[in-house]
């Protein structure tokens, strides 16, 4: 071992309380910047290894229902038939169509069914020309030569024939939904790279002539993919697309001559944008958001900036210590440059033990952050580059971090020790005014982010708090399954099981309908043809599919009119007060009676309104609605719970499970409480607010370790100022207040700074939320003694502790 290396660790140890809090300062930086490198890394490695990637394109929809731009990620089935024959410009055009499968049976001496679930679709060989497999068996020429083949992935070939070889699965047959036999055509290796193509088995898409009219329907499940030799042909491609959706629309509004009021148009959508595409409503399909990623960049970089703003403050902390020993060494003819590699070394060797230690809080942060983590992250490890970002971590934090300390012990000049200054006399006397900006840059992100959680709760909690307009609470959901709704064994027991559930003790009331606020929605456009009104009123309306029970059970509230009466088909409805005003009505008893339906349907009165309800997020306005009695679309039990006997629940929920197997095969039973169920629909925003919290925290900490460097340091400058202070008769508390209150006044103007910043930040988040809190000054307040009584308990010890050390030797050791 070199004698700089021995002097090196000599350092780090004699002031080993300070390489301690620089270790773990860098460290929780760097786990926190090595966890955002993963995810963001995954997230835009989305299909990287695909050919040409460049050069694909998806058709996504755009629609307009009541005034409102949505996007869909699938098109009219016969589009991509219409594409090949009519539209130039385009080399492959690729049709990925989704396919419902309730069950597979693989026959044989034991037939085996596999029943829910997912990953199916129907295409032809143009796919395997986009996306290359690997083929185990088979090739795509050969295995979409038959529209009764299908194509099976390794991890699916397994799950059904389990060790069998590839080769060996050629001519084997599976019969789906108990009636399509396919036979097993090819197999194919599982990409090993993220990718959006998910699919693991495919059908034979086999050309048909599809019906006008189903150029007029939006399937999300029907994907459609070009491959474009030249990108600068996409506008006049899309151009031709257009041209013939509308062509063929216009068609089918002669031929039905029923109105034109859905607007329409398509866009092509570049492959390496589509994992981003946030704003596409496409079920089952897992994206991430640019700006989310942009601002998780962001945060690592800005974390990494206050670990080596608290580097260097704990460093510089320690020159007025190690002046003497550097002045010695400067006399004793070391220069400059040795003393800049020396302490570039010593930074060096504590980012690399920070690198050490992050191994083990990056593990801690897996587990605490379980929601935010993408699935599948874990099993892409990265390859080179996480050594490629770990060594660029290594490198970049030792240079900021070590570069300025290294500078300024530098410019020391050993003739100043002989004189008898001090060592900030002679490294520059606005070096502790440069510290404490950083110090209050440091403060500033922390009280942004102490800001940010703070509203970020106060906004959630009003979410799950504030009147929704219908009672959630005691509610617990029971959905029959999909399989056991389309046997006709087990068809519309539910309603026979919801009439035995009232019967029990500790229930309430049993609605056998769709829960009122929720994800899943269905609409029409309904219509009134009014006597008083020259043209037809229509309006987009959701609908509800419930019983008579439902208003009592969710303690809505009428406002005009009555309930439904029972029925088995819809024959009128009860509507809210949105629909009211959009169908033109004055008031809701107005609309009492007056006749409406969906276009080309039946109308039938309005017997009732009620009290505006959400129906979805806090981000979108309330909707107009209607509540209709439709027995076939009724599949959810709301069961209402004694709310007075909550210790009683479980027990009831057991007689409850009892009573459904008395009806229903075993392990179909399945429930969820509702205000869990509505807790579900802010993952996103509960797992921002985690991030911030975690950012706050870190930021705090970091922050906080800075701050306890500046406290020794100006309690080492003034270490004469409070031995004559003492000596005069200052007590203990007034020379710790003195400390103390410069740290204060620091909070103080980062509080000041920090304000308008976090102000325009929260304001801009909130602005996605239709119904959201206001920003209060008492947040900002709260904010600021948050981070003074958290800087108190920082430099109080330091402070204390200089303000009881012995008069005589203050004096004499300075």
């Amino acid at each position: 071992m070199s004698l700089q290396t021995r002097t090196v660790f000599r350092q780090l140890w004699r002031q080993r309380l300070f390489t301690l809090l620089n270790v773990l300062g860098l460290a929780i930086s760097i786990s926190a910047c090595w966890v955002i490198y993963r995810i963001v890394s995954y997230e835009y490695s989305f299909d990287d290894q695909l050919p040409q990637k460049a050069h694909i394109y998806r058709i996504v929809t755009g629609l307009i229902f009541d005034e409102k731009e949505t996007y869909n990620g699938g098109v009219s089935a016969p589009l991509y038939q219409g594409i090949r024959e009519q539209v130039t410009g385009v080399d492959r055009v690729v049709p990925v169509f989704g396919q419902w499968v309730n069950s597979v049976e693989i026959p044989g001496p034991k037939p085996v069914v596999i029943e829910e679930f997912k990953g199916v679709v129907a295409t032809d060989a143009t796919y395997f020309a986009m996306v290359p497999y690997t083929w185990l068996a088979g090739n795509a020429a050969t295995a979409f030569s038959a529209p009764e083949n299908v194509v099976l992935t390794e991890s699916r070939a397994k799950s059904y024939f389990g060790s069998l070889k590839p080769e060996a699965l050629i001519g084997k047959v599976l019969l789906y939904n108990g009636k399509d036999q396919r036979t097993v055509a090819g197999v194919v290796k599982d990409l090993d790279y993220p990718t959006e193509f998910t699919a693991r088995e495919f059908f034979v898409l086999s050309p048909k002539t599809y019906k006008l009219a189903e150029w007029t329907n939006t399937n999300g499940s029907d994907k459609v993919y070009l491959h474009i030799a030249n990108p600068a042909d996409t506008a006049r491609v899309l151009a031709q697309i257009s041209s013939l959706a509308k062509q063929k629309w216009d068609e089918n509004t002669r031929q039905t001559n029923l109105p034109s009021i859905v607007k329409r148009w398509f866009k092509l959508l570049p492959l390496e944008d589509s994992h981003f595409s946030t704003y596409v409503g496409e079920r089952e399909v897992r994206k991430a958001s640019k700006p989310v990623m942009k601002g998780l960049i962001g945060l690592g970089a800005l974390l990494i900036i206050l670990a080596c703003i608290n580097y260097i403050n704990l460093s510089t902390a320690l020159v007025p210590q190690r002046s003497r020993s550097i002045g010695v060494r400067k006399i004793l003819g070391s220069n400059s440059g040795s003393l800049i590699r020396q302490i570039l070394t010593e930074t060096f060797v504590i980012v690399l033990l920070a690198v050490g230690c992050s191994f083990l809080l990056t593990k801690l942060a897996y587990s605490f952050l379980g929601d935010i983590i993408p699935d599948g992250m874990h099993e892409h490890a990265g390859g080179w580059g996480i050594l490629y970002f770990l060594a660029a971590l290594l490198a970049g934090i030792t240079l900021l971090s070590g570069g300025y300390p290294a500078w300024l012990m530098s410019k020391i000049k050993p003739i100043g020790l002989v004189q008898g200054q001090s060592a900030l006399q002679f490294s520059g006397g606005s070096r502790i005014g440069l510290r404490k900006v950083l110090i209050v840059f440091q403060f500033v992100i922390a009280q942004v982010f102490i800001v940010g959680a703070l509203i970020m709760g106060s906004q959630l909690n009003y979410t799950l708090k504030k009147d929704m307009g219908f009672d959630k609470e005691a509610v617990v959901l029971v959905n029959v399954p999909w399989k056991l709704q389309r046997d006709s064994l087990y068809r519309n027991r539910h309603f026979v099981l919801a009439e035995e559930l009232r019967k029990e003790a500790g229930i309430q009331g049993v609605s056998v309908g769709w829960e009122p606020m929720s994800s899943r929605y269905a609409s029409s456009m309904f219509e009134y043809r009014g006597a008083e009104v020259e043209e037809p009123t229509r309006r987009q309306l959701f609908k509800k599919y419930v019983d008579t029970a439902y208003i009592r059970l969710y303690n809505m509230q009428l406002v005009a009119g009555r309930n439904l009466r029972p029925a088995d088909t819809t024959n009128e409805y009860v509507i809210n007060e949105a629909a009211v005003r959009a169908l033109g009505f004055s008031s809701p008893r107005e609309a009492l009676g007056k006749l409406i339906g969906q276009l080309s349907g039946q109308r039938f009165p309005v017997v009732g309104v009620v009290k505006d309800f959400h129906q979805q997020d806090f981000h979108t306005s309330i909707d107009p609605v209607a509540l209709m009695a439709e027995k076939s679309d009724a599949i959810t039990l709301n069961i209402k719970l004694n709310g007075t006997e909550p210790a009683k629940w479980q027990q009831i929920l057991k007689k409850a499970e009892q009573k459904w197997y008395g009806i229903y095969p075993p392990g179909s039973f399945t429930y969820k409480f509702y205000d869990e169920t509505l807790n579900t629909m802010y993952k996103q925003e509960r797992n921002q607010s985690k991030l911030v919290n975690l950012a706050m925290i870190i930021a705090i900490v970091i922050s906080c370790l800075g701050l306890f460097g500046l406290a020794v340091l100006i309690a080492f400058q003034r270490t004469r100022e409070i031995g004559i202070r003492k000596v005069l008769g200052a007590t203990v508390a007034g020379i710790a207040q003195m400390l103390m209150s410069d740290f204060l006044k620091l909070i103080f103007i980062a509080l000041i700074i920090a304000s308008p910043i976090a102000w325009w930040a929260m304001d801009h988040w909130l602005e996605d939320f239709v119904y959201r809190i206001r920003i209060e000054w008492w947040m900002f307040v709260l904010s600021g003694m948050v981070a003074m009584i958290v800087a108190m308990l920082t430099v109080s010890f330091q402070a204390i502790r200089a303000a009881l050390a012995n008069p005589v030797k203050s004096l004499r050791s300075v």
